[in-house]
């Protein structure tokens, strides 16, 4: 069966273990934190293009916790120097995932990316020195490879083709909601529950201190 955002997110929130960290933009962040609720969950938004940095920060800062990264097709093309940073670091707990629907905006502005459906993410990935790269446009795949690339190499490229989105563009006729109330705060918001998730963690593990 095609991939669809839904569907992909859906997945991985199956196959996510509950100390992992999330960081996600775009498509991803849309239906991420409803699928996989957690204080470990952090939207990049608004700063559209820097989920893989934050989430590189997240996994050298917590080497113990696997990171997702759910990135767009269009974030990761206004960040692509990225990809050479995060090989650079060499993380071993970093899985990133970018959503390929060649659009801004699925379901609402529907606007192409540029060279949208002709861009081989997983290619540059690889060249820029990924431990490892996929490119997975079917449900059955990905739900057979998720477990295998959670515990494979880092970090991991994970290339999703998604089905494109279908629904009109806005239109004069057909304009964009509201942004909601919490858009340009939700990112700091989370940060600041997943620092005392954290915290506490830490706390937990060293034990009662006297």
């Amino acid at each position: 069966m095609p991939l669809t955002s839904r569907i992909a997110v859906s997945i991985i929130a199956e196959y996510r273990s509950p100390d992992a960290i999330s960081v996600s933009t775009m498509t991803g962040m849309k239906f991420f934190h409803a699928a996989s609720p957690s204080p470990l969950n952090v939207s990049s938004v608004p700063m559209m293009g820097g989920a893989s940095a934050l989430g590189l920060g997240l996994a050298l800062a917590q080497p113990a916790r696997t990171v997702l990264v759910l990135d767009g097709d269009g974030s990761l093309l206004m960040q692509l120097g990225s990809l050479a940073t995060v090989v650079g670091a060499r993380p071993q707990n970093y899985v990133h995932f970018v959503f390929d629907n060649g659009v801004w905006f699925e379901g609402g502005g529907n606007l192409p990316v540029p060279s949208a459906g002709t861009t081989d993410f997983a290619g540059l990935a690889e060249a820029a020195g990924y431990a490892a790269t996929y490119t997975i446009g079917d449900e059955g795949h990905l739900r057979e490879a998720l477990p295998r690339i959670l515990a494979g190499p880092s970090p991991a490229f994970v290339h999703l083709q998604i089905e494109p989105d279908r629904s009109a563009p806005w239109t004069v006729d057909n304009p964009p909601a509201a942004f909601p109330d919490n858009q340009y705060v939700r990112m700091g918001q989370e940060a600041r529950l997943l620092q005392a998730a954290l915290t506490e963690a830490a706390g937990t593990a060293r034990g009662p201190s006297f």
